[in-house]
């Protein structure tokens, strides 16, 4: 009995030991560029800040008009794409402008571009979800930037 009891104790403790963890070491100094090796061999360069979009989402949301914001920003780019409420859809062109006046104003070292485009709102939250989990460096979310930005521009 006590064999037993010893060997369960030795075997989990191995196991315990042996687990991978999904912590995070630092294996640069250089602050900007740093890449970021996982215990599990993968590596990952340092998130961009989305500080910007942030606030530009709790800016928007505060319009009475505007059901949901989602954003994404790069050093120099910054896209939204917002709802408007149901009864505000007839009002939709001066929300817009309002919307582009107020984030030129806030954000005036970022080239701005929004859209009220439901679509376009689908497809930032999905960009916005996937630079969280894949943490995509700066040239590809700038492609996607302007992969939305040129669908933003067409015409239905």
């Amino acid at each position: 009995m006590m064999k037993k009891v010893t060997l369960l104790l030795i075997c989990s403790l191995f196991v315990v030991g042996c687990a991978r963890e999904p912590e995070v070491k630092d294996q640069s100094l250089q602050g900007k560029n740093m890449i970021r090796l996982n215990m599990d061999g993968t590596a990952h360069s340092a998130t961009m800040d989305q500080s910007a979009a942030q606030q530009a989402v709790n800016d928007i949301k505060q319009k009475q008009a505007i059901r949901d914001a989602v954003a994404v920003n790069t050093k120099n780019k910054l896209f939204l794409a917002y709802q408007v409420k149901h009864m505000e859809r007839f009002h939709k062109k001066q929300i817009e402008k309002e919307v582009q006046k107020q984030l030129k104003e806030r954000f005036p070292q970022h080239q701005v571009v929004i859209s009220s485009d439901l679509k376009l709102f689908w497809k930032t939250n999905e960009l916005k979800k996937q630079l969280q989990k894949t943490r995509m460096g700066e040239c590809k979310l700038n492609e996607e930037i302007e992969k939305l930005k040129k669908l933003s521009e067409e015409t239905a």
